[in-house]
């Protein structure tokens, strides 16, 4: 496969997988959804990556280390704000989800933190780890995943406080999410050039690809059902 046709198949990838487009956003965006329904995101959402997101990030710069010691640095700084904040200067993504549970929601943190997400969720969450522990080559997949949510955090974060009240104070998952997204999209592409293409890999790492993202698009369809 050529580089611009390679280029081209990833672009349909993150287009056909964009969340401004998911019902569930949509609904929010709409100011339609119940309050069982705007619970569902930050349970799904914590089940699909954040409870995750410091260990499949350091699994995942471990893994990589053996491949490409420069690419795996990359993958450290993701680590970094994914567990600590460091880069958006504000504080670990899982805890600031548990900031919109509290605050936005007025839900008692340990409801989440013991929460049980759905199957759809459960089964984007092996994915990423597939994805990290047994095809490290292929990270630069994480980065689409992220790229495919970037703008529907916008479009929650505007829903929620339209119509729902919410202020952004209450909101920093998602605004934090909306910058840090864009970097790791960035770097997911850096980790597609460096380790993708060109070395004949391409087609197993777009059906790879599409995986994790229609994965993360199912966690996405869970939240519908409450």
């Amino acid at each position: 496969m050529d580089k611009k046709q390679f280029y081209a198949e990833i672009e349909k990838i993150v287009r056909e997988y964009d969340l401004t487009k998911h019902p569930y956003v949509e609904l929010v965006s709409r100011g339609e959804a119940t309050r069982e329904q705007l619970k569902r995101y930050p349970i799904e959402h914590y089940a699909m990556t954040v409870k995750d997101s410091g260990p499949l990030a350091a699994l995942a710069y471990l893994r990589l280390r053996e491949l490409d010691l420069d690419a795996a640095q990359h993958i450290a700084q993701n680590f970094a704000e994914e567990a600590l904040g460091l880069l958006s200067h504000s504080a670990g993504h899982t805890e600031l989800l548990c900031e919109m549970w509290e605050q936005a929601l007025g839900m008692p943190r340990p409801q989440l933190l013991d929460s049980i997400g759905s199957e759809e969720s459960l089964a984007s969450n092996a994915l990423f780890y597939r994805i990290a522990y047994l095809k490290p080559r292929y990270l630069g997949g994480f980065g689409l995943s992220e790229e495919m949510e970037v703008h529907a955090y916008k479009k929650l974060q505007i829903g929620l406080q339209e119509h729902y009240g919410m202020k952004p104070s209450d909101l920093r998952f998602l605004d934090v999410h909306y910058e840090a997204d864009k970097d790791h999209s960035e770097t997911g592409h850096w980790l597609i050039d460096r380790l993708v293409t060109g070395t004949g890999h391409e087609e197993e790492f777009l059906v790879e690809a599409r995986t994790l993202c229609h994965g993360f698009w199912k966690g996405f369809d869970s939240m519908l059902s409450a």
